[in-house]
């Protein structure tokens, strides 16, 4: 594989985390970061020796492939240039702010022939991907995405902040069309929505209950999984999967509760997840999902071949946020009751 010239655009909390990884490769070098803030982008380019840039075009000539980790509302801007001038593209999530947007992006990447990645992250922790080779048709799916406030992200609300993960980790699974959303949500900070949750029910007879807050206490990111065979639980933090399979006599319809004699149910209780449904933690490899994020990424461009989450992909996973924004309910915190609900589209 040769050594690809790379270029990151935007050195905020994400930017500064791609290039100190890219900056770290032996398979690329990292050529340049571009940011309006000239100090801020001159201190990260001084940190990783490569050269500071104030506008992305700058990186024209000068890199095969570039991360695009500027605010949503930029992302298109930023994208079609690159992508216009040959330049490979990863651009963090959402692909862009608009489904319009996003669709610009496919429609110019297979128009030059270039490879676009969009940085749904999630698809690269090993816990999702070892939660994936278990056995069964997806049935439902309940996953909780919680966050403290940061002040970032402030140009788009909690389902294109953190929803949008969930969304496309979903959507990953090909679980047909979508048939039905409903979503509520609470808006608390004077600006896009900062609780919701919404039900997805799919053709496939999936239904997945999403829950994302970005004002919650406590930081936690979790999902389980009920299949045909089993109920898979991840733990996207502590890098965890727990599987619950039915035994054998459950699989054969033998096991029925309350056949168990009363005097033995305490001593039974205790054994349900040994005997019964027996449940066992899975040993997750380390991994950094941004590295591996990377690792597909230069991995597609070089052999010519679509990334794991694809511009498609990404696209497909903001239709489906925004499909959940169009119908969204919110309720203002703190509001007086005859003013209370409000509806937000956007």
């Amino acid at each position: 594989m040769s050594c690809a010239r790379v270029g990151v655009v935007g050195c905020g909390h994400l930017g500064k985390i791609h290039a100190r990884l890219l900056a770290d490769r032996d398979d690329c070098k990292l050529v340049g970061v571009v940011d309006p803030i000239l100090d801020v982008a001159s201190a990260v380019a001084e940190a990783h020796g490569c050269e500071s840039y104030s506008e992305p075009e700058d990186l024209v000539g000068r890199v095969d492939a570039a991360v695009v980790a500027a605010p949503t509302g930029l992302h298109a801007k930023v994208a079609l240039p690159l992508l216009e001038a040959g330049i490979d593209l990863l651009v963090e999530k959402p692909i862009a702010a608009t489904v319009e947007d996003a669709r610009a992006i496919v429609v110019t990447a297979r128009r030059y022939g270039r490879v676009v990645a969009v940085g749904h992250v999630e698809r690269f922790n090993p816990a999702w991907a070892l939660a994936c080779q278990q056995p069964g048709r997806p049935l439902f799916i309940q996953a909780a995405r919680l966050a403290p406030f940061t002040y970032r992200s402030l140009d788009v609300g909690v389902v294109f902040d953190l929803m949008i993960h969930d969304i496309d980790l979903v959507l990953s699974l090909q679980p047909g069309r979508l048939e039905n959303i409903e979503s509520n949500g609470i808006v608390a900070t004077g600006g896009h929505e900062d609780v919701v949750k919404a039900r997805l029910t799919f053709g496939s007879g999936l239904v997945a209950d999403l829950m994302a807050s970005r004002i919650n206490p406590v930081l936690s990111r979790e999902l389980s999984m009920w299949t045909s065979e089993a109920m898979v639980s991840v733990d996207f933090n502590a890098k965890t999967v727990g599987v619950v399979a039915a035994s054998e006599e459950v699989a054969a319809g033998r096991f029925i509760a309350d056949t168990v004699p009363i005097g033995e149910r305490a001593i039974a209780k205790d054994r349900f997840f040994h005997d019964v449904l027996p449940h066992q933690a899975l040993p997750v490899p380390d991994s950094n999902a941004i590295a591996s994020e990377h690792d597909d990424f230069l991995q597609a461009r070089a052999e010519g071949v679509d990334p794991r989450v694809s511009a498609s992909a990404g696209s497909a996973a903001l239709e489906v946020a925004t499909r959940v924004l169009d119908v969204l309910r919110c309720t203002k915190l703190g509001a007086p009751p005859a003013i209370m609900e409000i509806r937000k589209s956007a």
